[in-house]
């Protein structure tokens, strides 16, 4: 940034503006600084090519003599492209007929070589912005936005022999050296292409969608792995018999072709108001807490969708105690339906006719799964019998832990793009009380679930008040959140820690639900919790939580809802009793977590 900043003080005549934002590709970038475009027409150069002298001025003026949309120009590799003799002469453009057709069959690269007319892009909404490159999509939107109504002139794209920009012949690392981003990128902006464009012929869909299965097909021969083409054919036999076959199907075969290429990606997000089931069978506040960075990774991927969650046998946590806490994950429940247990479901028509883009199926049970799948959707999406009747198959290879499973079938729908859950799902609403209470400690406080649903779960209460003088000691504050089970354990502990706070027992709430646990949490700087639904919960408020285990397996247990999330396992000290956990261990980690 310094060299920039000492080169552009020699252009103090020049209005302009430096824009400092993090590295998330080319695509993004663009589409975040065309709203500061002041004018004309955008010529974009890559950070390593030399651009022709005046080259500019002699795009634009071309430009604008021929009335052009988008104008490309030759580039060469150089060794030292600082030493490249440009010519002086601009060849003439000119125009591409059937622009469109030659980009979708054939793709199309380079950045530096083109300029681009602002209102243009602005009115294809820039890159695509699921794409990290911009070298495809850009002329891929331009020349085929036509093709998105009924009645529009498609935009003009010539072409000039000049020779505009000159690039290094050789850089480690560079993007578009990268077979298999290229590729993978091709292919996501074709997919994207054809979903958005309404009037898009069909058998230009189908060539697409063929010629992206046949890289597909080329790529798993060159690298002698097994067909997915062969698999996707046999899993979805019945939609290419009537071609039904669905761009998402497709976008899934091609993240799993490339999947070990390390191709760069952008996290999915789908703005579309899609409708989305989710079955579930029991609904108990454990399996609710377990699905909670499920439902955040969902919502963040479909911000507009309607969530529809079904719980097939008994009531539903998220329409009693944590009603308020889901109110921005879930727009519907329906609990007691009585759904997926049957045998004869199978053969009687289904208890509601709605139809859905996608539903997701939680649970493993091949009876239920079986019922579900006569339900109405585009994308059906189940773990059950290994995928057998999931139109989308997993990237990676499934977690053990419970909650990751959860988030694993998300992201099938992402295509493995990234799980960074949208900053507004990580707060929930603030409830005056517990500011109060909070504001009165005046320290940084430090969460504790001392219970657990059995005692053999439990690590001793001796050690939790040896951990509580340990945090009290190093200025911070013990903050104990004891359950309805261990309600008779708060004067013995008050006797003994003074300076302790009891939010659940000091606070008067009605009736203490598992939200309030939730809201206290959001206070405390870390947890220290038993595997239990408590400590789940503090896990729910997204604060780092270091979790004890002894006959459990933290594997299959542990909270995934925060990287900073640490574990000590018994079965480390030889042992399954939680006990064998010695204390010295434990403020070690409290010590690396608090950074003290």
């Amino acid at each position: 940034m310094s060299i920039i900043h000492d080169t552009l003080e020699n252009f103090k005549d020049v209005d302009l503006k430096i824009i400092s934002q993090q590295n998330t590709g080319p695509s993004l970038a663009i589409n975040n600084n065309l709203k500061y475009v002041k004018y004309s027409h955008i010529k974009l150069v890559d950070g390593d090519d030399i651009i022709a002298p005046n080259i500019g001025d002699l795009m634009k003026n071309e430009m604008q003599k021929n009335n052009l949309d988008l104008l490309y120009g030759d580039w060469v590799w150089n060794d030292d492209p600082a030493s490249y003799k440009f010519s002086k002469v601009f060849k003439k453009s000119f125009i591409e007929k059937n622009a469109f057709l030659k980009i979708f069959r054939k793709g199309w690269g380079g950045s530096s070589n083109l300029m681009v007319k602002t209102n243009t892009l602005l009115e294809v909404k820039g890159c695509d912005p699921q794409v990290f490159v911009q070298d495809y999509s850009i002329p891929l939107r331009i020349t085929g936005h036509h093709l998105k109504f009924k009645k529009k002139e498609p935009f003009l794209m010539a072409i000039t022999k000049t020779i505009v920009c000159c690039g290094p012949r050789f850089v480690e690392n560079r993007i578009m050296s990268s077979k298999a981003q290229t590729l993978y990128d091709m292919s996501m902006a074709t997919i994207n292409f054809i979903n958005d464009t309404k009037f898009l012929p069909v058998k230009y869909k189908k060539e697409g969608i063929r010629r992206i299965i046949n890289r597909c097909k080329k790529w798993e021969r060159r690298k002698f792995r097994k067909k997915l083409y062969r698999l996707l054919l046999i899993q979805n036999i019945f939609k290419f018999l009537f071609y039904q076959i669905n761009e998402i199907n497709v976008a899934n075969l091609v993240a799993r072709t490339f999947k070990d290429e390390n191709v760069k990606k952008i996290q999915f997000k789908n703005n579309k108001k899609l409708k989305i089931l989710i079955y579930v069978g029991l609904d108990l506040l454990g399996d609710a807490l377990l699905k909670v960075p499920f439902l955040k990774l969902l919502r963040t991927y479909y911000p507009k969708a309607d969530i529809h969650w079904m719980a097939g046998k008994g009531d539903s946590i998220f329409k009693n105690s944590l009603k308020n806490f889901s109110k921005k994950l879930i727009d519907r429940v329906s609990d007691n339906m009585e759904m997926g247990t049957k045998f004869r479901e199978l053969f009687i028509k289904r208890k509601f006719d709605e139809e859905y883009d996608i539903v997701i199926d939680t649970q493993k049970r091949f009876l239920t799964t079986l019922i579900l799948r006569k339900v109405s959707t585009k994308i059906f999406i189940s773990s059950s019998t290994n995928f057998f009747f999931s139109d989308l198959k997993p990237i990676y290879r499934m977690n053990n832990n419970l909650s990751l499973q959860l988030i694993n079938l998300v992201e099938i729908l992402g295509n493995n793009s990234g799980r960074k859950i949208s900053s507004d799902l990580e707060r929930v609403k603030k409830f005056l009380p517990i500011e109060r209470y909070f504001m009165s400690i005046k320290k940084k406080c430090v969460a504790i679930c001392p219970g657990a649903s059995i005692k053999k779960k439990c690590w001793p209460l001796e050690n939790f008040i040896e951990i509580a003088k340990f945090i009290y000691q190093k200025g911070l504050q013990p903050v104990f959140f004891l359950g309805p089970q261990e309600e008779r354990l708060y004067k013995p502990l008050k006797q003994k820690l003074i300076y302790a706070s009891f939010p659940l027992q000091e606070i008067n709430f009605k009736k203490p639900s598992p939200v309030n646990t939730i809201l206290l949490a959001q206070n405390c700087l870390i947890g220290i919790s038993n595997d239990t639904g408590c400590g789940h919960l503090l896990a729910s408020a997204n604060i780092p939580i270091l979790t004890l285990f002894g006959p459990t397996s933290a594997e299959k247990f542990k909270p995934f809802t925060n990287a900073q999330n640490r574990c000590i396992e018994s079965s480390q000290y030889g042992s399954k009793a939680i006990g064998d956990i010695p204390c010295s261990k434990v403020k070690e980690v409290l010590k690396c977590m608090l950074k003290l």
